[in-house]
């Protein structure tokens, strides 16, 4: 499996709007998307870090939905206005799993 991981840090006073916004729009996307196999989004309140893992079953899947596909910019853009900083994306391979 394979995962990508995006820092943002979002306005810690919007903070609960995001988490709308993503659980709301961005999530089902997500879940319709080819091999997708989880999401995970992790705050922290205090200064609005987050930090989202989603799960893709192969690489192609994960590339094929990376920032440079309709489907991410679409919904990084749902949640653009309320971020305080460029969001950082990574892609790694799970390796261990349990």
């Amino acid at each position: 499996m394979f995962a990508r991981v995006t820092t943002t840090q979002f306005s810690p006073y919007r903070l609960d709007e995001a988490i709308s916004i993503i659980r709301d729009h961005t999530v089902p996307a997500a879940q319709k998307q080819t091999g997708f196999k989880g999401y995970l989004l992790l705050v922290d309140r205090s200064t609005g870090k987050g930090i989202t893992i989603t799960l893709w079953e192969e690489e192609e899947d994960r590339q094929i939905t990376g920032p440079n596909s309709n489907y991410y910019r679409e919904e990084i853009g749902k949640v653009v206005p309320l971020l305080t900083d460029a969001p950082s994306v990574e892609d790694l391979e799970i390796v261990i799993q349990v």
